[in-house]
């Protein structure tokens, strides 16, 4: 080869386009600075991500433990109602279930000493024990007025009759009637 081509390789040459500034010597460290905070970043999403899912099997555990009381405890409360009603229905039958021995003294003071009674029957009903069956047989010369009369009677002690009904054969009245206890 000959000295010439040598020589000029060798000889400066003009840039062609100009020498980038020097800040861009910064874009390979903000690169590798990029990637090493995208690494972190996702792997703290991951860790993230991870502890989210434990907290929300823990809150799912948590919620049928606690779903679990609530229902025994609306068992519990269930149950206590129902004998709260009971105990009401007892209270009521009591209430209603008052000594009959004033009924029977008023219905014998009622009546004259003419009238003959053959029948005095008082039932206490099974559902409400405040209302009585009466039912009685009463013979003699003025019987009817004799129901009159044991009809105010009772409603002196605060009973009414409801339904009553007579059946009269000869001298012999048939009474039947529920006596409702009427508050006032």
């Amino acid at each position: 080869m000959t000295d010439y081509l040598c020589h000029d390789f060798k000889t400066p040459r003009t840039d062609a386009a100009r020498r980038l500034p020097s800040s861009f010597r910064f874009i390979p460290v903000i690169f590798y600075v990029a990637i090493v905070g995208t690494a972190y970043m996702m792997t703290m999403d991951y860790l993230n991500f991870q502890k989210a899912k434990k907290l929300k099997v823990e809150a799912t555990e948590r919620k049928t433990r606690i779903e679990g009381e609530r229902d025994a405890l609306n068992g519990e409360f269930a149950t206590l109602e129902a004998e709260t009603k009971k105990a009401e229905g007892v209270a009521e039958w009591m209430e209603g279930a008052r000594n009959i021995q004033p009924i029977v003294v008023k219905i014998a003071r009622a009546v004259a000493q003419e009238t003959k009674f053959g029948e005095v029957t008082l039932e206490r009903g099974d559902e409400v024990a405040a209302n009585l069956s009466l039912g009685i047989k009463i013979s003699g010369i003025n019987a009817s007025t004799e129901i009159v009369n044991i009809e105010n009677a009772l409603g002196q002690l605060q009973y009414r009759s409801f339904s009553p009904q007579q059946t009269k054969t000869e001298e012999l009245i048939e009474y039947h009637s529920t006596l409702v206890r009427s508050t006032q």
